[in-house]
Order: structure tokens, then C-alpha cells, then sequence
């Protein structure tokens, strides 16, 4: 079985089970470390796909991370090279920098090998699990209709320039993974903009005795603002009182991924208590 059965008291409780989709960098190696550090998370397997950087050094950036958090037994699979239409990761500088960790070195993990469509099959076979995309849907489509539920960053409430990148990278990918049908959350740029961590607990991280919260500190140290980005969506799954919810009509608008009367009716996240999910993030990584 992939889930693990935990004990409290006397009450069984069963950890969601999630696959995450990924373009690691920074903020999605926070969402790694949370979701193997969080007792009601269990992390099932990781797809990549090229986004912040190229397909493989996704790959290799999340075996590194789930090795150095102790879950190097969760597979990882490449994904997508490039997008619907052709294209490769972006090319924008960003805090992420060329190794997507933003310099931050970690010792590599195992290789790599399974492939997308056989991971996901395999934990389907185990049971309900949720679809969590951090990155460019282009791997999405075809994974989207074996989850019981998706989670996606992506899209703004409002029509913002440029458009957020992980809708507007793969816009054709987007729609269709909207209209897979499956129960759907959208955590938006909006909100992803607001959950930042305080330096002083940057540095508590940073000066742990633990491998797992010592990287995120590093992280979060190298990342713009201290965003948690990626990473609040896990929180999310796990405390989702920290969070206002509106059902909303979604859908693309000229490379924009944003409310439009003839969009899919999905969940919206339009409210967060930022300071609540900085620190829930953080203080479940130090107690690992």
C-alpha cells in the first residue's frame, strides 16, 4: 500500500495521498520537503516537466531534495520536454537561477526511473489520490482523469500582466486539464503572492539540527521574498481552514488564465491568513 497508517491515541488517521507535478525549482523543493515532512501528507510520487528549468534538472532536483528528506523511495518520473506547442522551459531569469535551486547545493538522489503514465497507474491501483500541479500542465492532461481531485497553481483573479506562468506557459494543456472533468482547486497568483516567512524564522530553519528544514531555510534565504509559493498549496490540503474558497467560472483569455463567464465552475482560492501558513509551513518542517 503507498499510504502510511499513522496513530494518534487511539484514532487511525490515513494521510492524504498526493502526486505532485513539478518544475522543481526553489518553491517547489519547499513543496517536496512539506509534503514529505507533514503527518497527514503522503507523498505517493513526483512527475516532472520542463517549466522553470529543463525536464531533466526537474528530475534531478526532486530526487535530491526527497533523498536529503529521507523519502528517497518515492519515485520520480520525467515528464514532458516541452509543451503542447513545441516550446522548452522559459527562459526568463528568475531567483531560481540556471540549477533551478537558486545555487543551493544539494547532494544528488537516485535516477530517475519510472515514467509518467506508469506512476500514476501504479498509485491509482493503490487507491484515491490527489493531483497537485506546481508547474506548466503540460503532463496534466493525461494524468488529471485517474485523480480523485487536482490541485493547480495557476491563473490570477483578475486579467494581470505578464500572464502567471504556469497557465500561460502551456495554454492549450491548461484548458484541457480544466475540462478533465475532475474536482478541481485553482490556487492563484493572487494568493501564491501573499505567503512570505519572516527572516527570523528563515534563520531557525536555516540553524536546525534537522537536513530537511536546514534546506528549506537555505531556500527560502535565496527565494524573493521569502515565498513559500508552490508550497502553500500543500498547506492548503492540510489546513484548509487558512484559507477562503469561492466556486467561480475559469477559464483562458488571451494567454490569461482568469474568470470568465464560459469557464469550467471550479474552486478559486481567494483568501489566505498569510501569517498562519508561513508558519504552519515552517513549523512542520522543524518538527521533522
Amino acid at each position: 500500500m503507498c499510504w502510511r497508517r499513522r496513530t494518534y491515541g487511539e484514532q487511525v488517521v490515513r494521510p492524504t495521498r498526493v502526486v505532485l507535478d513539478v518544475d522543481t525549482g526553489i518553491d517547489d523543493a519547499l513543496a517536496l520537503l512539506y509534503a514529505v515532512a507533514s503527518p497527514t501528507l503522503d507523498l505517493c510520487g513526483v512527475t516532472t516537466v520542463a517549466g522553470n528549468v529543463p525536464v531533466e534538472v526537474a528530475a534531478r532536483n526532486s530526487a535530491a531534495v526527497l533523498a536529503l528528506a529521507g523519502a528517497a523511495g518515492v519515485p520520480v518520473a520525467v515528464g514532458a520536454s516541452r509543451t503542447t506547442a513545441g516550446e522548452g522551459p522559459r527562459t526568463a531569469p528568475s531567483d531560481h537561477g540556471p540549477d533551478g535551486l537558486g545555487g543551493v547545493a544539494v547532494p544528488p538522489g537516485a535516477a530517475p526511473a519510472a515514467d509518467v503514465e506508469s506512476l500514476v497507474r501504479d498509485v491509482r491501483a493503490a487507491g484515491p489520490f490527489t493531483l497537485v500541479g506546481l508547474a506548466p500542465m503540460t503532463n496534466l492532461p493525461g494524468l488529471a482523469p485517474s485523480a480523485a481531485g487536482v490541485v493547480l497553481v495557476g491563473g490570477t483573479l483578475a486579467v494581470e500582466d505578464p500572464p502567471e506562468v504556469n497557465a500561460g506557459h502551456d495554454p492549450e494543456a491548461t484548458a484541457r486539464t480544466l475540462a478533465s472533468g475532475r474536482p478541481t482547486t485553482l490556487y492563484v497568483r493572487d494568493v501564491f503572492e501573499q505567503v512570505s516567512v519572516l527572516p527570523g524564522d528563515v534563520e531557525r530553519l536555516g540553524s536546525s539540527d534537522r537536513a530537511a528544514a536546514r534546506l528549506a531555510g537555505e531556500l527560502l534565504a535565496a527565494r524573493r521574498s521569502h515565498l513559500v509559493g508552490d508550497a502553500g498549496a500543500l498547506v492548503l490540503l492540510t489546513c484548509p481552514e487558512l484559507f477562503g474558497v469561492e466556486a467561480r467560472r475559469i477559464g483562458p483569455a488571451g494567454g490569461h488564465l482568469v474568470q470568465t463567464p464560459g469557464g469550467q465552475l471550479v474552486d478559486v482560492v481567494v483568501d489566505v491568513d498569510a501569517g498562519s501558513v508561513a508558519r504552519t509551513f515552517v513549523e512542520v518542517l522543524l518538527a521533522t
